[in-house]
């Protein structure tokens, strides 16, 4: 793994490491940053890396269900997501207060974006992929000089496949049906 430095790498993305797998990789072109594990094949808990750094994210709560992010080995949150009703809008509010919005930016939902409440584009998730998930991602300039994004970046990324995950249980349930 290289280390991250946002101001050096171009186009990133994010590559499930194999079609059952639940383990992701942050790529940019061959190299690889970043990591985001699942612990199990079930469940939400989840551990990412990137350059030194590493944290837990984790799923709680049915029906006002929220995802938090701590330093690895820590208790005290770092950031807390809550979806909107909907499923495609949500909050994340940083330890410091600040909130950020995720949002879906395409109809079938195959585009996601992060934004500050004033609505600046930070990071942009692309889905790509069917058999293996993954996404492009494009940083904004000014999002590059953020302490915090590469958490961000995991953090985003693990809220994005747990919706998926979900909408791929809905699917098979309506299927079922």
């Amino acid at each position: 793994m290289i280390p991250f430095d946002p101001s050096q790498h171009g186009s990133l993305e994010w590559r499930q490491t194999g079609a059952w797998s639940r383990s992701y990789e942050l790529r940019s072109g061959e190299s690889h940053i970043g990591t985001l594990e699942f612990s199990s094949g079930f469940g939400s808990l989840a551990e990412s890396r990137i350059s030194g750094a590493a944290w837990s994210f984790k799923r709680t709560g049915f029906f006002h269900p929220k995802a938090t992010a701590r330093v690895l080995g820590s208790d005290q949150n770092l950031a807390e997501y809550e979806p909107g009703w909907s499923g495609h809008k949500g909050l994340i509010t940083l330890a410091g207060g600040e909130r950020l919005i995720l949002q879906v930016t395409s109809f079938w939902g195959g585009g996601w974006a992060l934004l500050t409440e004033a609505g600046q584009s930070l990071v942009r998730f692309q889905n790509r992929g069917i058999i293996r998930h993954g996404a492009g991602v494009d940083v904004d300039m000014d999002a590059r000089h953020r302490h915090d994004l590469a958490l961000l970046l995991t953090f985003g990324w693990y809220i994005l496949v747990l919706h998926q995950l979900d909408s791929d249980a809905a699917a098979v349930v309506v299927a079922a049906g």
